[in-house]
């Protein structure tokens, strides 16, 4: 379904190694174990699939690439400070590196207000049924972690609150983590009892 993984297609300059602190990282521990449970979050060569953020006033947390979202630990999140997507260069604090999804989710949050939480899971259920089921879809396949994935995402999403990325999974936004992680539900069960 997927391209091999080869890492990161961006540079990491880190501030600090303090992990980030904030109480939704423990939202995002609970919905991580949840989706795994669910199928959502697979292991793959070099980590496991999927990763969630949400917005803070210093840029964004998101979680680290490759863990396993089945049982993260406060020490798997990462503050974004800065995104630089002409030298695709990510300025962070914390001990690991960003997920390889981190200027998709950048991109949503410059250019949507309104979104302060992005989940991205691996739904082969979704993938599946999306034409079925209606779902707003990326207009081409692109590679994970390029600019071009995010941009498409970006476009595609408009201002729809749930994706399907082509080849790849589906992206759900929200005002909060509760809100997408609920998109992330409804549309599987529907998927699943299409």
């Amino acid at each position: 379904m997927e391209e091999k993984y080869v890492g990161r297609k961006f540079r990491t300059e880190f501030r600090s190694d303090t992990p980030p602190e904030d109480s939704r990282i423990y939202e995002i521990i609970d919905l991580g174990m949840r989706f795994s449970k669910m199928g959502l979050l697979p292991a793959e060569k070099g980590g496991h699939a999927g990763n969630f953020s949400f917005r803070n006033n210093r840029g964004f947390v998101i979680t680290a690439g490759g863990v396993d979202k089945g049982s993260l630990k406060p020490n798997d999140f990462v503050q974004v400070l800065r995104c630089n997507t002409d030298i695709k260069k990510v300025t962070a604090e914390g001990s690991k590196q960003p997920s390889s999804e981190t200027f998709a989710h950048h991109l949503i949050y410059s250019e949507r207000l309104d979104v302060n939480a992005v989940i991205h899971v691996h739904d082969s259920a979704v993938l599946e049924k999306m034409d079925k089921l209606k779902i707003k879809k990326t207009e081409k396949r692109h590679p994970y972690g390029t600019i071009e994935l995010a941009e498409d995402i970006l476009k595609s999403l408009g201002k729809a609150k749930y994706i399907a990325v082509r080849g790849h999974g589906v992206i759900a936004v929200g005002k909060s983590l509760w809100e997408a992680g609920k998109l992330v539900e409804t549309w599987h069960n529907a998927a699943v009892h299409i």
